[in-house]
């Protein structure tokens, strides 16, 4: 059965006293859970920090907490937050790195909540990434009712969400949460019309990640569904105010370039820099298909991004146009220079939930199978994530 492009009444998008009750619940035993696990996996597998007593791993991590969870990209967020942008390439073992890949919206709002509540900024990061997550369920919540799924479906699809594989990165002070809070407000707010918002959380969108600004042609896709070419090519008043909104979303990113110009001379540093990570223009396919020769992580990936094509498909066969092209442009557009990090792209998007909920809407059997085996993969990959192991990257 496929999903109709209609508009749910308003009656049925109410969250009640009982489902607000289980999206707290959710949200706090996914971080109990998930914090929990990577603080034990850290000092019990982690050959380092291998404490066998109760009074040495609390002196242990007396300080160490806060960064168990920083690993990889969040000490660039930490730079920006701390430091600003730099004025040439230093980092990594190369020297050729710099802090001009990661946009600025989540390393600042760090810095000024830190500032503001004078906890520091990795603490804000913290702070940040954990509110952002507690919003992103109850507008899961609602984009699921609001594409006409009933109670129960909708309530599987928070607790999907809060122990998703990759929970790790809605727990880390990473851009995920944040992102992904946008990106739900983007597509909620557009089923229901108000474009106005509809930009404001594209802004915000593009702010956070520079693919957040590919969410113009989810945007577009829904206007057409929703008044028809015919009715947008009269530019009546509906037609302004979709045009507005794709023209405010991508203000961000244009801001930044901007000051990247005027900064180091280079508007395009944030996608230049990306070879200092050993990432290079070449055909998708070409990656795609060298990870099954080289084995090992490559060959992971390459299964992952096969899986997510799997996906798209099962999007386009259920008709979601909008999240299907979301989706196609925010897992290719990473695989144009390289495999690294697709399933931390893949999983940290709402198509992807989305198609997950869906396969299973109508085979409750399947939903608690479906649970276990997120849940599982999320313990894992903590505990790889508090060990730096690089494949879960």
């Amino acid at each position: 059965m496929h999903l109709e492009n209609v508009q749910v009444i308003p009656e049925r998008l109410a969250i009640g006293r009982r489902d607000w009750l289980l999206i707290v619940i959710a949200f706090v035993v996914s971080r109990v859970v998930l914090y929990a696990i990577g603080y034990f996996g850290a000092m019990h597998y982690n050959v380092e920090t291998d404490y066998s007593d109760a009074v040495n791993i609390a002196t242990a991590l007396e300080t160490d907490i806060p960064s168990m969870f920083c690993q990889f990209d969040c000490g660039w967020f930490q730079s920006i937050a701390d430091v600003g942008y730099d004025t040439y390439p230093h980092g990594l073992t190369t020297g050729h790195a710099a802090n001009w890949a990661f946009l600025p919206g989540f390393p600042m709002a760090g810095y000024w909540v830190g500032e503001l509540l004078g906890i520091g900024t990795l603490n804000a990061f913290y702070l940040l990434t954990n509110l952002a997550f507690f919003f992103t369920l109850p507008l899961f919540f609602l984009c699921l009712r609001q594409l006409g799924q009933d109670l129960e479906t909708s309530r599987f699809g928070v607790w999907l969400l809060a122990f998703s594989p990759f929970s790790i990165y809605f727990i880390a002070p990473y851009t995920e949460s944040s992102f992904l809070l946008f990106t739900l407000a983007v597509f909620l707010f557009a089923y229901r019309h108000r474009w106005l918002w509809v930009g404001v959380a594209g802004a915000l969108m593009a702010a956070t990640r520079n693919l957040g600004v590919m969410v113009v042609f989810p945007v577009l896709i829904l206007a057409l569904q929703a008044y028809g070419w015919r009715e947008l090519v009269r530019f009546g008043d509906r037609t302004w105010r979709v045009l507005l909104t794709l023209w405010v979303i991508p203000f961000a990113l244009f801001s930044y370039m901007l000051y990247l110009h005027l900064h180091v001379g280079d508007g395009f540093a944030f996608k230049n820099i990306q070879l200092a990570w050993g990432r290079m223009f070449d055909n998708p396919f070409h990656y795609w298909l060298d990870g099954f020769e080289t084995g090992g992580r490559k060959y992971y990936l390459s299964v992952v991004i096969a899986l997510g094509w799997a996906m798209n498909g099962y999007l386009l066969y259920q008709r979601r146009y909008a999240e299907a092209v979301f989706m196609l442009i925010c897992t290719m557009v990473p695989i144009v220079t390289s495999t690294n990090a697709f399933p931390r792209y893949l999983f940290g998007l709402y198509p992807t939930m989305l198609v997950m909920v869906l396969f299973v809407r109508n085979k409750p059997i399947m939903r608690p199978l479906i649970l276990a085996l997120s849940a599982l993969l999320s313990a894992y990959f903590t505990i790889a994530w508090v060990n730096a192991k690089f494949f879960v990257v």
